[in-house]
Protein backbone atom coordinates (compact mmCIF):
# COMPACT_ATOMS: atom_id res chain seq x y z
CA UNK A 1 0.00 0.00 0.00
CA UNK A 2 1.04 3.64 -0.55
CA UNK A 3 -0.36 6.70 0.48
CA UNK A 4 1.09 10.09 -0.10
CA UNK A 5 -1.02 13.32 1.04
CA UNK A 6 -2.28 16.20 -0.79
CA UNK A 7 -2.70 19.80 0.87
CA UNK A 8 -6.07 21.10 1.24
CA UNK A 9 -7.53 22.91 -1.96
CA UNK A 10 -8.35 26.56 -0.61
CA UNK A 11 -9.47 29.65 -2.29
CA UNK A 12 -6.87 31.67 -4.33
CA UNK A 13 -8.98 35.38 -3.71
CA UNK A 14 -12.35 36.17 -2.74
CA UNK A 15 -15.15 36.82 -5.27
CA UNK A 16 -14.07 39.41 -7.81
CA UNK A 17 -16.44 40.19 -10.55
CA UNK A 18 -15.23 39.30 -14.39
CA UNK A 19 -15.85 42.82 -15.04
CA UNK A 20 -13.43 44.32 -12.50
CA UNK A 21 -10.87 41.49 -13.25
CA UNK A 22 -11.61 42.44 -16.75
CA UNK A 23 -10.39 45.44 -16.64
CA UNK A 24 -7.03 44.56 -15.41
CA UNK A 25 -6.41 42.45 -17.91
CA UNK A 26 -7.71 44.88 -20.31
CA UNK A 27 -5.17 47.43 -19.07
CA UNK A 28 -2.30 45.13 -19.59
CA UNK A 29 -3.57 44.12 -23.01
CA UNK A 30 -3.51 47.62 -24.07
CA UNK A 31 -0.01 48.96 -22.61
CA UNK A 32 1.65 45.49 -23.70
CA UNK A 33 0.23 44.80 -27.27
CA UNK A 34 -0.63 48.01 -28.80
CA UNK A 35 3.32 48.86 -29.51
CA UNK A 36 3.52 45.27 -31.08
CA UNK A 37 0.03 45.84 -33.27
CA UNK A 38 1.97 48.87 -34.35
CA UNK A 39 5.29 48.07 -34.81
CA UNK A 40 7.01 45.66 -37.77
CA UNK A 41 10.14 44.31 -37.97
CA UNK A 42 12.75 42.27 -35.98
CA UNK A 43 14.50 42.96 -32.25
CA UNK A 44 16.85 44.93 -33.72
CA UNK A 45 14.19 47.29 -34.48
CA UNK A 46 11.41 47.30 -31.78
CA UNK A 47 14.24 46.53 -29.01
CA UNK A 48 11.95 43.74 -28.11
CA UNK A 49 13.57 40.20 -28.05
CA UNK A 50 13.33 37.91 -29.98
CA UNK A 51 11.75 34.07 -29.35
CA UNK A 52 12.80 31.15 -32.46
CA UNK A 53 13.20 27.11 -32.34
CA UNK A 54 12.33 23.90 -33.41
CA UNK A 55 9.21 21.85 -32.11
CA UNK A 56 8.67 17.93 -33.03
CA UNK A 57 6.46 15.66 -32.19
CA UNK A 58 6.73 12.67 -29.70
CA UNK A 59 7.27 10.16 -32.77
CA UNK A 60 10.37 12.34 -34.08
CA UNK A 61 9.01 13.90 -37.09
CA UNK A 62 8.68 17.54 -37.70
CA UNK A 63 5.14 19.37 -35.74
CA UNK A 64 4.15 20.61 -39.03
CA UNK A 65 1.94 24.29 -39.11
CA UNK A 66 1.46 23.38 -35.17
CA UNK A 67 -0.56 26.28 -33.41
CA UNK A 68 2.34 28.18 -31.34
CA UNK A 69 1.43 30.70 -28.58
CA UNK A 70 3.67 33.43 -26.61
CA UNK A 71 1.02 33.99 -23.66
CA UNK A 72 2.49 36.72 -21.38
CA UNK A 73 2.51 35.34 -18.18
CA UNK A 74 -0.25 37.49 -15.23
CA UNK A 75 -2.77 36.40 -18.39
CA UNK A 76 -5.92 35.33 -17.40
CA UNK A 77 -8.22 33.69 -19.52
CA UNK A 78 -11.65 33.69 -18.00
CA UNK A 79 -11.01 37.22 -16.59
CA UNK A 80 -10.96 38.57 -19.58
CA UNK A 81 -13.46 40.00 -22.21
CA UNK A 82 -14.20 37.63 -25.34
CA UNK A 83 -12.39 39.99 -27.62
CA UNK A 84 -9.51 39.92 -25.37
CA UNK A 85 -9.88 36.03 -24.69
CA UNK A 86 -7.68 36.40 -27.93
CA UNK A 87 -3.82 37.08 -27.75
CA UNK A 88 -2.94 39.60 -30.04
CA UNK A 89 -1.79 38.72 -33.79
CA UNK A 90 2.28 39.24 -32.85
CA UNK A 91 1.65 36.39 -30.32
CA UNK A 92 0.71 34.15 -32.42
CA UNK A 93 2.18 32.24 -34.97
CA UNK A 94 2.35 28.46 -36.81
CA UNK A 95 5.54 26.19 -37.33
CA UNK A 96 6.83 25.37 -40.96
CA UNK A 97 6.95 22.34 -42.93
CA UNK A 98 10.39 21.68 -40.68
CA UNK A 99 8.73 22.65 -37.73
CA UNK A 100 10.01 25.89 -37.14
CA UNK A 101 9.28 28.66 -35.78
CA UNK A 102 9.88 32.17 -34.97
CA UNK A 103 8.69 35.14 -33.01
CA UNK A 104 9.67 39.14 -34.40
CA UNK A 105 9.06 40.15 -31.40
CA UNK A 106 7.52 39.74 -27.85
CA UNK A 107 7.17 40.94 -24.55
CA UNK A 108 9.86 41.30 -22.16
CA UNK A 109 9.71 39.50 -18.93
CA UNK A 110 7.60 36.41 -17.84
CA UNK A 111 6.12 34.12 -20.35
CA UNK A 112 4.70 31.12 -21.53
CA UNK A 113 5.14 29.24 -24.65
CA UNK A 114 2.11 26.86 -25.68
CA UNK A 115 1.66 24.10 -29.01
CA UNK A 116 -0.69 22.46 -30.50
CA UNK A 117 -0.52 20.16 -33.55
CA UNK A 118 -4.39 19.72 -34.87
CA UNK A 119 -3.50 16.67 -36.37
CA UNK A 120 -2.15 14.47 -33.62
CA UNK A 121 -3.51 16.27 -30.62
CA UNK A 122 -0.29 16.60 -29.21
CA UNK A 123 0.72 19.83 -27.06
CA UNK A 124 3.65 21.62 -26.03
CA UNK A 125 3.58 23.74 -22.71
CA UNK A 126 6.60 25.69 -21.31
CA UNK A 127 6.46 28.16 -18.27
CA UNK A 128 8.08 30.74 -16.55
CA UNK A 129 10.07 31.11 -19.64
CA UNK A 130 11.99 34.62 -19.25
CA UNK A 131 12.84 37.51 -22.10
CA UNK A 132 15.53 40.38 -21.83
CA UNK A 133 15.02 43.00 -23.83
CA UNK A 134 17.65 42.64 -27.45
CA UNK A 135 18.42 39.20 -26.18
CA UNK A 136 16.96 36.44 -28.85
CA UNK A 137 15.89 33.10 -26.91
CA UNK A 138 15.59 29.99 -28.61
CA UNK A 139 13.43 27.13 -27.45
CA UNK A 140 13.65 23.68 -28.96
CA UNK A 141 11.36 21.19 -27.87
CA UNK A 142 8.90 17.49 -28.24
CA UNK A 143 4.97 17.82 -28.15
CA UNK A 144 3.63 15.30 -26.71
CA UNK A 145 -0.36 13.67 -26.06
CA UNK A 146 -2.33 15.55 -23.64
CA UNK A 147 -3.08 13.87 -20.25
CA UNK A 148 -6.39 14.14 -17.61
CA UNK A 149 -6.25 14.76 -14.21
CA UNK A 150 -8.93 14.05 -11.43
CA UNK A 151 -8.83 15.92 -8.61
CA UNK A 152 -9.88 14.42 -5.48
CA UNK A 153 -13.09 16.96 -3.50
CA UNK A 154 -14.58 17.30 -0.16
CA UNK A 155 -18.30 16.67 0.62
CA UNK A 156 -19.18 20.27 -0.28
CA UNK A 157 -18.83 19.80 -3.91
CA UNK A 158 -21.91 17.58 -5.24
CA UNK A 159 -22.14 15.46 -8.20
CA UNK A 160 -22.73 16.64 -11.88
CA UNK A 161 -21.72 19.80 -10.46
CA UNK A 162 -19.97 22.22 -13.38
CA UNK A 163 -17.87 24.10 -13.98
CA UNK A 164 -14.48 25.83 -15.63
CA UNK A 165 -10.51 25.45 -14.57
CA UNK A 166 -7.60 27.28 -15.93
CA UNK A 167 -3.98 27.96 -15.82
CA UNK A 168 -3.33 31.85 -15.15
CA UNK A 169 -0.87 32.91 -17.87
CA UNK A 170 -1.68 30.36 -20.41
CA UNK A 171 -4.77 29.99 -22.93
CA UNK A 172 -5.63 26.82 -20.99
CA UNK A 173 -9.92 26.87 -20.04
CA UNK A 174 -11.61 23.77 -19.96
CA UNK A 175 -15.18 22.70 -18.73
CA UNK A 176 -15.38 20.28 -15.70
CA UNK A 177 -17.70 18.68 -13.80
CA UNK A 178 -17.66 16.47 -10.44
CA UNK A 179 -17.86 12.83 -11.37
CA UNK A 180 -17.67 9.69 -8.78
CA UNK A 181 -16.20 12.62 -6.12
CA UNK A 182 -13.55 14.14 -8.10
CA UNK A 183 -13.29 16.96 -10.43
CA UNK A 184 -12.26 15.21 -13.99
CA UNK A 185 -9.77 17.47 -16.21
CA UNK A 186 -9.29 16.40 -19.35
CA UNK A 187 -6.59 17.76 -22.36
CA UNK A 188 -4.23 19.04 -20.25
CA UNK A 189 -0.40 19.59 -21.54
CA UNK A 190 2.35 17.56 -20.04
CA UNK A 191 3.66 19.87 -16.94
CA UNK A 192 3.30 20.89 -13.58
CA UNK A 193 0.47 23.13 -13.41
CA UNK A 194 -1.47 25.14 -10.91
CA UNK A 195 -4.98 25.09 -11.78
CA UNK A 196 -7.50 27.68 -10.98
CA UNK A 197 -11.09 25.71 -10.70
CA UNK A 198 -14.50 27.84 -10.78
CA UNK A 199 -17.21 25.65 -9.73
CA UNK A 200 -20.88 26.75 -9.98
CA UNK A 201 -21.96 28.95 -6.78
CA UNK A 202 -18.72 28.27 -5.16
CA UNK A 203 -15.33 30.55 -4.36
CA UNK A 204 -12.45 29.88 -6.80
CA UNK A 205 -10.24 26.99 -5.77
CA UNK A 206 -6.29 26.61 -6.25
CA UNK A 207 -4.44 23.38 -7.20
CA UNK A 208 -0.41 23.94 -6.68
CA UNK A 209 2.07 21.89 -8.53
CA UNK A 210 -0.49 19.16 -10.24
CA UNK A 211 1.80 17.18 -12.08
CA UNK A 212 -0.06 15.73 -15.97
CA UNK A 213 1.73 12.73 -17.47
CA UNK A 214 1.46 12.44 -21.06
CA UNK A 215 -1.05 10.19 -22.41
CA UNK A 216 -2.26 9.24 -18.54
CA UNK A 217 -4.86 9.99 -15.93
CA UNK A 218 -3.83 10.70 -13.10
CA UNK A 219 -5.13 11.04 -9.14
CA UNK A 220 -4.28 14.52 -7.68
CA UNK A 221 -4.30 14.16 -4.19
CA UNK A 222 -4.31 11.08 -1.67
CA UNK A 223 -3.11 8.77 -4.11
CA UNK A 224 -4.17 5.25 -2.87
CA UNK A 225 -3.44 1.53 -3.77
CA UNK A 226 -4.23 -1.12 -2.12
CA UNK A 227 -3.54 -5.49 -2.72
CA UNK A 228 -4.98 -8.11 -0.85
CA UNK A 229 -4.49 -12.01 -1.22
CA UNK A 230 -6.72 -14.26 0.39
CA UNK A 231 -6.03 -18.22 0.67
CA UNK A 232 -8.34 -20.42 -0.22
CA UNK A 233 -7.79 -23.07 1.66
CA UNK A 234 -10.98 -24.57 3.99
CA UNK A 235 -10.88 -23.09 8.14
CA UNK A 236 -8.94 -25.59 9.62
CA UNK A 237 -12.14 -27.52 11.14
CA UNK A 238 -12.86 -28.70 7.97
CA UNK A 239 -11.26 -31.35 5.89
CA UNK A 240 -12.74 -31.82 2.52
CA UNK A 241 -15.56 -30.35 -0.02
CA UNK A 242 -15.49 -33.49 -1.51
CA UNK A 243 -15.39 -32.08 -5.07
CA UNK A 244 -14.47 -28.80 -7.34
CA UNK A 245 -16.79 -25.55 -7.12
CA UNK A 246 -17.06 -23.48 -10.45
CA UNK A 247 -18.96 -19.73 -11.02
CA UNK A 248 -19.23 -19.49 -7.24
CA UNK A 249 -20.19 -16.03 -5.68
CA UNK A 250 -17.51 -15.46 -3.05
CA UNK A 251 -18.52 -12.58 -0.39
CA UNK A 252 -15.26 -10.29 0.90
CA UNK A 253 -15.23 -8.70 3.64
CA UNK A 254 -12.82 -5.62 4.69
CA UNK A 255 -12.83 -4.37 8.01
CA UNK A 256 -10.39 -1.63 9.86
CA UNK A 257 -7.74 -4.25 9.78
CA UNK A 258 -7.52 -4.35 5.76
CA UNK A 259 -8.07 -0.61 4.96
CA UNK A 260 -8.51 3.14 6.40
CA UNK A 261 -12.52 3.80 6.06
CA UNK A 262 -12.24 6.77 4.57
CA UNK A 263 -15.19 7.33 2.05
CA UNK A 264 -13.20 9.63 -0.35
CA UNK A 265 -10.51 6.62 -0.82
CA UNK A 266 -12.54 3.50 -0.79
CA UNK A 267 -15.80 4.41 -3.01
CA UNK A 268 -13.81 6.64 -5.62
CA UNK A 269 -11.62 4.47 -7.49
CA UNK A 270 -11.49 0.72 -9.06
CA UNK A 271 -11.45 -2.89 -7.00
CA UNK A 272 -10.60 -5.57 -9.24
CA UNK A 273 -10.08 -9.61 -8.34
CA UNK A 274 -8.70 -12.13 -10.03
CA UNK A 275 -7.77 -16.24 -9.06
CA UNK A 276 -4.66 -17.91 -9.10
CA UNK A 277 -3.88 -21.06 -9.12
CA UNK A 278 -0.74 -22.91 -6.75
CA UNK A 279 1.31 -22.74 -9.71
CA UNK A 280 0.98 -19.49 -9.79
CA UNK A 281 -1.37 -18.72 -13.05
CA UNK A 282 -3.31 -15.72 -12.79
CA UNK A 283 -6.96 -16.10 -14.05
CA UNK A 284 -9.12 -13.14 -16.04
CA UNK A 285 -9.94 -9.95 -14.17
CA UNK A 286 -13.53 -11.57 -11.84
CA UNK A 287 -16.66 -10.15 -11.76
CA UNK A 288 -16.95 -8.14 -8.67
CA UNK A 289 -19.04 -5.79 -7.28
CA UNK A 290 -19.69 -3.80 -4.06
CA UNK A 291 -23.04 -3.79 -2.02
CA UNK A 292 -21.79 -2.22 1.09
CA UNK A 293 -20.18 0.21 2.68
CA UNK A 294 -20.40 1.88 5.88
CA UNK A 295 -17.54 4.43 7.26
CA UNK A 296 -19.08 4.11 10.51
CA UNK A 297 -19.21 0.64 10.86
CA UNK A 298 -15.85 0.41 9.30
CA UNK A 299 -16.98 -2.72 6.88
CA UNK A 300 -17.51 -2.88 3.42
CA UNK A 301 -18.97 -6.08 1.66
CA UNK A 302 -17.87 -6.87 -1.91
CA UNK A 303 -18.55 -10.35 -3.98
CA UNK A 304 -16.82 -11.99 -6.62
CA UNK A 305 -17.53 -14.53 -8.49
CA UNK A 306 -14.88 -17.62 -9.05
CA UNK A 307 -14.78 -18.86 -11.87
CA UNK A 308 -13.39 -22.00 -10.55
CA UNK A 309 -12.09 -22.78 -7.17
CA UNK A 310 -10.68 -25.59 -5.36
CA UNK A 311 -8.71 -25.20 -1.52
CA UNK A 312 -5.17 -24.73 -3.57
CA UNK A 313 -6.09 -21.40 -4.73
CA UNK A 314 -5.94 -17.84 -3.42
CA UNK A 315 -7.72 -14.97 -4.36
CA UNK A 316 -5.83 -11.83 -5.12
CA UNK A 317 -7.84 -7.78 -4.79
CA UNK A 318 -6.72 -4.67 -6.08
CA UNK A 319 -7.79 -1.33 -5.30
CA UNK A 320 -6.07 1.79 -7.21
CA UNK A 321 -8.76 5.38 -6.70
CA UNK A 322 -7.07 6.36 -10.01
CA UNK A 323 -9.25 4.35 -11.87
CA UNK A 324 -12.78 4.93 -11.94
CA UNK A 325 -15.43 2.45 -10.42
CA UNK A 326 -16.47 -0.65 -12.03
CA UNK A 327 -18.89 -3.19 -10.74
CA UNK A 328 -19.99 -6.06 -12.84
CA UNK A 329 -23.69 -6.88 -12.80
CA UNK A 330 -22.81 -10.85 -13.32
CA UNK A 331 -21.64 -11.68 -10.09
CA UNK A 332 -24.94 -13.89 -9.50
CA UNK A 333 -25.91 -14.72 -13.17
CA UNK A 334 -28.82 -15.90 -14.83
CA UNK A 335 -27.57 -18.73 -16.66
CA UNK A 336 -26.53 -19.93 -13.33
CA UNK A 337 -29.77 -19.81 -12.52
CA UNK A 338 -29.79 -16.86 -10.16
CA UNK A 339 -33.66 -15.79 -10.13
CA UNK A 340 -33.58 -13.49 -7.37
CA UNK A 341 -30.43 -12.53 -4.31
CA UNK A 342 -31.12 -10.07 -1.70
CA UNK A 343 -28.45 -8.65 0.36
CA UNK A 344 -30.46 -5.90 1.71
CA UNK A 345 -27.49 -4.22 1.86
CA UNK A 346 -28.62 -0.89 0.09
CA UNK A 347 -31.85 -0.36 2.56
CA UNK A 348 -35.11 -1.49 1.70
CA UNK A 349 -36.80 1.17 -0.37
CA UNK A 350 -37.12 -1.31 -1.86
CA UNK A 351 -35.02 -3.94 -2.02
CA UNK A 352 -32.97 -4.05 -4.57
CA UNK A 353 -32.20 -7.54 -6.55
CA UNK A 354 -29.00 -8.58 -6.84
CA UNK A 355 -29.32 -10.93 -9.56
CA UNK A 356 -27.78 -10.56 -12.91
CA UNK A 357 -30.90 -9.18 -14.17
CA UNK A 358 -32.51 -7.70 -11.37
CA UNK A 359 -36.19 -8.31 -11.97
CA UNK A 360 -37.77 -8.83 -8.31
CA UNK A 361 -37.10 -5.55 -6.42
CA UNK A 362 -38.70 -6.31 -2.88
CA UNK A 363 -41.26 -3.85 -1.48
CA UNK A 364 -41.52 -3.81 2.16
CA UNK A 365 -44.28 -3.17 5.33
CA UNK A 366 -42.91 -2.29 8.41
CA UNK A 367 -39.69 -3.88 7.86
CA UNK A 368 -36.60 -1.99 9.22
CA UNK A 369 -33.00 -2.61 8.74
CA UNK A 370 -31.13 -4.13 11.15
CA UNK A 371 -27.35 -6.10 11.10
CA UNK A 372 -26.99 -8.93 8.63
CA UNK A 373 -24.64 -12.07 8.31
CA UNK A 374 -23.14 -10.33 5.76
CA UNK A 375 -23.85 -6.53 5.59
CA UNK A 376 -26.69 -5.80 6.77
CA UNK A 377 -30.50 -7.14 6.78
CA UNK A 378 -33.86 -6.86 7.52
CA UNK A 379 -35.63 -6.58 10.56
CA UNK A 380 -39.75 -8.02 10.75
CA UNK A 381 -42.07 -8.31 13.57
CA UNK A 382 -44.89 -10.51 12.92
CA UNK A 383 -46.87 -8.46 10.78
CA UNK A 384 -44.18 -7.36 8.31
CA UNK A 385 -43.60 -8.28 4.94
CA UNK A 386 -41.67 -7.72 1.84
CA UNK A 387 -43.10 -8.37 -1.13
CA UNK A 388 -41.10 -9.68 -4.76
CA UNK A 389 -42.63 -7.27 -7.36
CA UNK A 390 -44.42 -8.80 -10.16
CA UNK A 391 -43.60 -12.25 -9.18
CA UNK A 392 -47.08 -13.85 -9.45
CA UNK A 393 -47.06 -15.35 -12.94
CA UNK A 394 -44.75 -15.90 -15.23
CA UNK A 395 -43.51 -14.03 -18.07
CA UNK A 396 -42.39 -15.08 -20.72
CA UNK A 397 -40.25 -12.07 -21.83
CA UNK A 398 -37.82 -12.76 -18.75
CA UNK A 399 -35.39 -15.17 -18.58
CA UNK A 400 -36.57 -16.47 -14.94
CA UNK A 401 -38.91 -15.86 -12.95
CA UNK A 402 -40.11 -16.99 -9.06
CA UNK A 403 -42.52 -19.95 -10.43
CA UNK A 404 -41.99 -23.34 -9.71
CA UNK A 405 -44.36 -26.27 -11.40
CA UNK A 406 -43.35 -29.14 -9.58
CA UNK A 407 -41.21 -30.87 -12.34
CA UNK A 408 -38.16 -28.51 -12.70
CA UNK A 409 -35.21 -27.47 -10.44
CA UNK A 410 -35.51 -25.63 -7.41
CA UNK A 411 -33.31 -24.15 -4.93
CA UNK A 412 -32.64 -21.37 -2.77
CA UNK A 413 -30.43 -20.24 0.41
CA UNK A 414 -30.67 -18.08 3.61
CA UNK A 415 -30.35 -16.77 6.97
CA UNK A 416 -32.73 -16.02 9.44
CA UNK A 417 -32.74 -15.39 13.31
CA UNK A 418 -35.85 -15.86 15.07
CA UNK A 419 -36.24 -13.91 18.52
CA UNK A 420 -38.84 -16.95 19.80
CA UNK A 421 -39.44 -20.41 18.78
CA UNK A 422 -42.59 -21.29 21.11
CA UNK A 423 -44.73 -20.46 17.74
CA UNK A 424 -45.15 -21.50 14.48
CA UNK A 425 -43.86 -18.85 12.29
CA UNK A 426 -43.46 -18.92 7.95
CA UNK A 427 -40.42 -17.57 6.77
CA UNK A 428 -41.35 -16.91 3.16
CA UNK A 429 -43.73 -18.46 0.25
CA UNK A 430 -45.48 -18.29 -3.23
CA UNK A 431 -48.91 -20.16 -1.61
CA UNK A 432 -49.21 -23.67 -3.18
CA UNK A 433 -46.10 -23.40 -4.63
CA UNK A 434 -43.39 -23.48 -2.41
CA UNK A 435 -42.67 -21.85 1.61
CA UNK A 436 -40.51 -22.33 3.89
CA UNK A 437 -41.99 -22.46 7.71
CA UNK A 438 -40.71 -22.92 11.28
CA UNK A 439 -42.71 -25.66 13.31
CA UNK A 440 -41.67 -25.47 17.07
CA UNK A 441 -42.34 -29.62 17.30
CA UNK A 442 -40.68 -30.28 13.84
CA UNK A 443 -37.69 -27.38 12.64
CA UNK A 444 -37.64 -25.44 9.87
CA UNK A 445 -39.86 -27.05 7.41
CA UNK A 446 -39.64 -27.08 3.44
CA UNK A 447 -43.21 -27.25 1.37
CA UNK A 448 -42.89 -28.03 -1.85
CA UNK A 449 -46.82 -28.34 -4.10
CA UNK A 450 -46.18 -30.82 -7.01
CA UNK A 451 -49.77 -30.65 -8.82
CA UNK A 452 -50.44 -33.89 -10.89
CA UNK A 453 -53.14 -34.03 -13.83
CA UNK A 454 -53.60 -37.94 -13.16
CA UNK A 455 -54.06 -38.23 -9.50
CA UNK A 456 -54.61 -36.01 -6.46
CA UNK A 457 -51.22 -33.49 -6.23
CA UNK A 458 -48.82 -33.96 -3.65
CA UNK A 459 -47.77 -31.38 -1.08
CA UNK A 460 -43.74 -32.54 0.01
CA UNK A 461 -42.88 -31.05 3.38
CA UNK A 462 -38.99 -31.95 4.27
CA UNK A 463 -38.21 -31.31 8.05
CA UNK A 464 -34.99 -30.45 9.43
CA UNK A 465 -35.45 -31.05 13.30
CA UNK A 466 -34.87 -28.88 15.87
CA UNK A 467 -30.97 -29.63 16.07
CA UNK A 468 -28.81 -26.29 15.77
CA UNK A 469 -31.62 -23.87 16.04
CA UNK A 470 -31.85 -20.86 19.14
CA UNK A 471 -33.76 -17.94 19.60
CA UNK A 472 -31.85 -15.34 18.49
CA UNK A 473 -29.51 -17.11 16.68
CA UNK A 474 -28.57 -16.69 12.93
CA UNK A 475 -29.56 -20.05 10.89
CA UNK A 476 -28.59 -21.35 7.59
CA UNK A 477 -31.02 -23.02 6.20
CA UNK A 478 -30.92 -23.62 2.04
CA UNK A 479 -32.06 -26.80 -0.02
CA UNK A 480 -31.99 -28.16 -3.24
CA UNK A 481 -34.39 -30.19 -5.54
CA UNK A 482 -33.47 -32.12 -8.52
CA UNK A 483 -36.09 -34.87 -8.19
CA UNK A 484 -38.17 -35.52 -5.57
CA UNK A 485 -35.59 -38.62 -4.59
CA UNK A 486 -33.10 -36.12 -4.78
CA UNK A 487 -33.01 -33.50 -2.76
CA UNK A 488 -30.90 -31.97 -0.53
CA UNK A 489 -31.29 -29.84 2.59
CA UNK A 490 -28.92 -28.34 5.28
CA UNK A 491 -29.37 -26.63 8.61
CA UNK A 492 -26.39 -24.87 9.04
CA UNK A 493 -23.37 -27.24 8.02
CA UNK A 494 -25.56 -30.31 8.60
CA UNK A 495 -26.96 -32.18 5.98
CA UNK A 496 -30.65 -33.30 7.12
CA UNK A 497 -30.74 -36.97 6.31
CA UNK A 498 -34.71 -37.42 6.02
CA UNK A 499 -37.35 -38.59 3.73
CA UNK A 500 -40.17 -35.68 3.04
CA UNK A 501 -43.35 -36.61 4.26
CA UNK A 502 -46.24 -36.84 1.73
CA UNK A 503 -49.83 -35.05 1.66
CA UNK A 504 -52.19 -34.88 -0.52
CA UNK A 505 -53.84 -31.76 -2.02
CA UNK A 506 -56.63 -30.99 -4.74
CA UNK A 507 -57.37 -26.96 -5.97
CA UNK A 508 -55.51 -25.16 -8.35
CA UNK A 509 -52.17 -23.10 -7.73
CA UNK A 510 -53.32 -19.24 -6.49
CA UNK A 511 -51.47 -16.75 -8.95
CA UNK A 512 -50.08 -14.59 -6.03
CA UNK A 513 -46.50 -13.07 -5.41
CA UNK A 514 -43.64 -13.93 -3.50
CA UNK A 515 -43.65 -13.13 -0.14
CA UNK A 516 -41.05 -12.72 3.05
CA UNK A 517 -42.77 -12.67 6.35
CA UNK A 518 -45.16 -13.63 8.92
CA UNK A 519 -42.58 -14.15 11.23
CA UNK A 520 -40.32 -12.04 14.20
CA UNK A 521 -37.07 -11.77 13.84
CA UNK A 522 -34.32 -11.57 11.44
CA UNK A 523 -33.57 -11.83 7.35
CA UNK A 524 -30.42 -12.04 5.33
CA UNK A 525 -28.64 -12.79 2.07
CA UNK A 526 -31.98 -14.42 0.24
CA UNK A 527 -31.36 -16.53 -2.90
CA UNK A 528 -33.56 -18.19 -4.92
CA UNK A 529 -33.36 -20.15 -8.13
CA UNK A 530 -33.96 -22.65 -10.75
CA UNK A 531 -31.01 -25.36 -10.15
CA UNK A 532 -29.62 -28.16 -8.10
CA UNK A 533 -27.06 -27.17 -5.81
CA UNK A 534 -24.64 -30.08 -4.79
CA UNK A 535 -23.98 -30.96 -1.01
CA UNK A 536 -20.01 -28.92 -2.03
CA UNK A 537 -21.63 -25.62 -3.22
CA UNK A 538 -24.23 -25.52 0.17
CA UNK A 539 -21.64 -26.46 2.58
CA UNK A 540 -18.87 -23.33 1.02
CA UNK A 541 -21.99 -21.15 1.33
CA UNK A 542 -22.44 -21.71 4.62
CA UNK A 543 -18.69 -21.59 5.53
CA UNK A 544 -18.33 -18.44 3.07
CA UNK A 545 -21.45 -16.66 4.81
CA UNK A 546 -21.53 -17.57 8.29
CA UNK A 547 -21.09 -14.11 10.36
CA UNK A 548 -18.38 -15.25 12.74
CA UNK A 549 -14.49 -16.65 11.78
CA UNK A 550 -14.77 -15.07 8.40
CA UNK A 551 -13.47 -17.13 5.73
CA UNK A 552 -11.57 -16.63 3.40
CA UNK A 553 -9.60 -13.97 5.58
CA UNK A 554 -7.43 -11.07 3.07
CA UNK A 555 -3.88 -10.28 4.02
CA UNK A 556 -2.14 -7.20 2.51
CA UNK A 557 0.75 -8.51 -0.10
Amino acid sequence: MSVWKCRVARPVWPCVSAVGLAGVISAFCLTACSSHDTTAGNSAETGSPELAGILVLDGGKPAVHARVQCVPGDYNIIAASEAEQVLPSAFETETDENGNYEFDSIPSGSFTLEAFHQESGQMLLVQNLSAEQDEPLTVNDTLQGPGTVKLLVSGEFRENQGGEAIVIGTTIRRKVSVQNGKIVVDSLPADSLELVVYMDGMDPFEFKDVSVKPEETTVWGDSVTYTFKAALALPEEIDSLGAVVSDFPLAIRLTKNEITFDSAEVVNGRWEAVRISQDGNRSKKLPITQTYFDASAKEAVFWVSVDSLNVSDSLEMHFDNTMDPAYAKDVFPTNRSYSLVWHYDSGLEPVSDGAEKGYFAGLPTGAEPADGVVGKGAKLDEGDVIVAENSSAADTSRKVNLNYDGSGYFCFSVWVKLDNLEEKQTIFEKSKEYALRYDSEKGFVVDLWVPDTSSDSIKYAWVSGTSDIKAGEWVYVAFSRHTTSQSNFYVNDRKIETEPEQIAWTGVREKVDFKVGSFTGTIDELMLGGCFRDDAWTRLTYLNQRPENYWPALSAR
